[in-house]
């Protein structure tokens, strides 16, 4: 059975605060995994990363904070918007999945593997601030010309989940979508919003677990709960959505 969605923190700074306990908690579990990834590796870092208008605001805060908002302007001239077309969001799927329903239309988007434009000699610009879709990559292998990334279920399970809460945060009036989309809707969406494409973030319907990885997913809940124990955000997904 599915619950009400949970409550949402309404202020802008407080779900910065959110947002920065939800990288913490999932960069201490990720580093425990046996990932070959090292700094240089630049295969995932594509032109069709998503994130939500939060992240956004987030990298922008960044870059205002250095005094590059000139930098990001230039930088996002060659990220167009609306090239990559997202046309559904992790919670719009997973609510699909747990009530048994069809989507409407074509859900696979378009996609655009060019280089991301905060790749600079292979590394990041923006890393200290890079939304969770680019934390969330790794392989167990390395990546090379005809040999794709591999990674473990848990891994592709947890991610899912910190995307859905992640977006759950943007849900009360915030959008889902593609870099490109997103940070040209924040910084210059007067100039092309006919161009960009962004979806609603919708709340969390519920989680799709196994049986099996409930514990992993709880317990990494329950530490987002402590870090954060002012806001009810955390203990109202454990209570409402986790199975007991």
């Amino acid at each position: 059975m599915l619950q009400p969605q949970t409550n949402i923190p309404a202020a802008m700074a407080h779900k910065k605060e959110v947002l920065h306990a939800i990288y913490s908690v999932y960069s201490a579990w990720a580093e425990r995994l046996p990932l070959a990834c090292q700094k240089g590796c630049a295969s995932c870092c594509t032109q069709s990363v998503t994130m939500s208008s939060l992240e956004g605001e987030v990298i922008r805060d960044y870059a205002a904070a250095r005094g590059r908002e000139k930098w990001l302007l230039a930088k996002l001239a060659h990220a167009v918007p609306g090239r990559s077309r997202v046309t559904i969001t992790m919670n719009q799927f997973a609510w699909a999945c747990l009530n048994r329903r069809e989507l409407d239309g074509d859900t696979s988007g378009t996609w655009d593997f060019r280089p991301c434009v905060f790749l600079e000699e292979n590394i990041c610009s923006i890393y200290a601030v890079r939304p969770f879709g680019c934390r969330s990559f790794g392989s167990l292998v390395q990546c090379t010309t005809g040999r794709a990334a591999e990674m473990a279920p848990i891994h592709l399970t947890v991610n899912t989940v910190f995307t859905q809460i992640i977006e759950h945060l943007s849900s009360d009036g915030g959008h889902w979508s593609t870099m490109a989309d997103i940070l040209h809707g924040l910084v210059n969406g007067g100039g092309r919003k006919a161009e960009i494409q962004r979806l609603p973030a919708r709340p969390v319907p519920g989680f799709l677990l196994e049986k099996h990885e409930v514990p992993v997913v709880k317990d990494l809940l329950q530490q987002l709960r402590r870090q954060l124990s002012e806001t009810g955000i955390f203990g109202d997904l454990i209570d409402n959505l986790m199975p007991i």
